[in-house]
């Protein structure tokens, strides 16, 4: 069995079995939001350790709930969605430019 695990934004992480086609979906953050397509709108993982799971059509929820466009905090939890990803692609930018900063000292140095 392989499994891929991929974090998110939000403070989620993503476990992926290649073998079942499984997605998990697990919450390390006290709570947050991810638009989740398999449920047909944004999941609120209530708490942490709450978890999404995808096989297939099969989808299961555990200490989550989904919000759909209409509902009173759709538009809050899409708000706290787009800051999450924004923290996120800013956190992984500095992560990359350490990287090449060090590389390029390598180089330098050859």
């Amino acid at each position: 069995m392989t499994v891929t695990v991929t974090r998110k934004p939000g403070g989620i992480t993503q476990l992926f079995n290649t073998e079942t086609g499984r997605v998990t979906y697990k919450c390390k953050a006290e709570s947050a939001y991810m638009l989740i397509e398999a449920f047909g709108g944004i999941v609120q993982f209530n708490q942490k350790d709450a978890i999404a799971t995808v096989t297939g059509h099969i989808t299961s929820l555990e200490s989550c709930d989904v919000l759909k466009k209409g509902h009173p905090n759709y538009k809050d939890a899409l708000t706290s969605i787009i800051k999450a990803h924004k923290e996120f692609a800013h956190s992984v930018s500095e992560s990359y430019q350490k990287e090449i900063q060090e590389l390029e000292n390598k180089l330098s140095g050859i």
